[in-house]
């Protein structure tokens, strides 16, 4: 008997069907990274589990649609892969209150996000959620909206880290490279 779980390759040209019920088993080859011969192995699978039916539109092309059966697996997927991203933001967000924290038990009341995008906004979130008296924060989008301050710490949220910054920051000898910190490999996402 046929496993009723789909596999990642199963479920990509599940996801190309469901995009365009035209497409073809090339075009689902190139798109997916895939041989052509894979493709069709796993379409043949796919329709004998009845996730996708075939239609024959002439004697040289076929047409693919999902099932209610292939539209339900992409769907109970999609559902899986947005917890897992929350769970996976939610974690993020608890490591960044914890190293804000640890600065903030030293005396530290003063931090300033230096970045734009989406770990940025993450930082942001995640010290206005912490709502500790005096803790204040700033973001700073452009290497020239850092202030001359040397009181707080930076928290860098580019890949490049604070060496990636001019030598007007050598003030500043406390920042955390937050994309550093948070892809450690004690870092659990």
């Amino acid at each position: 008997m046929e496993s009723p779980e789909v596999t990642e390759k199963e479920l990509k040209i599940i996801s190309q069907l469901g995009k365009d019920a035209n497409i073809t088993q090339r075009q689902i080859s190139q798109n997916v990274g895939l041989s052509l011969g894979l493709v069709n192995i796993i379409l043949k699978k796919l329709i004998k589990k009845g996730y996708v039916k075939i239609r024959r539109l002439n004697r040289k092309n076929l047409q693919y649609f999902l099932t209610p059966k292939g539209f339900s697996q992409l769907s109970r997927r999609s559902y899986h892969y947005l917890w897992k991203t929350i769970d996976s933001v939610a974690k993020m967000k608890n490591k960044i209150q914890e190293l804000v924290l640890e600065e903030y038990s030293k005396g530290t009341t003063q931090f300033l996000i230096v970045g734009n995008g989406e770990l940025a906004d993450i930082v942001e979130i995640s010290l206005r959620d912490l709502d500790r008296e005096n803790l204040k924060f700033e973001r700073a989008l452009k290497q020239n909206e850092i202030g001359g301050s040397t009181d707080g710490v930076l928290l860098i949220t580019q890949g490049t880290g604070y060496e990636g910054f001019s030598r007007s920051l050598s003030s500043r000898p406390r920042y955390i490279d937050m994309v550093t910190k948070l892809t450690e490999p004690s870092f659990d996402i």
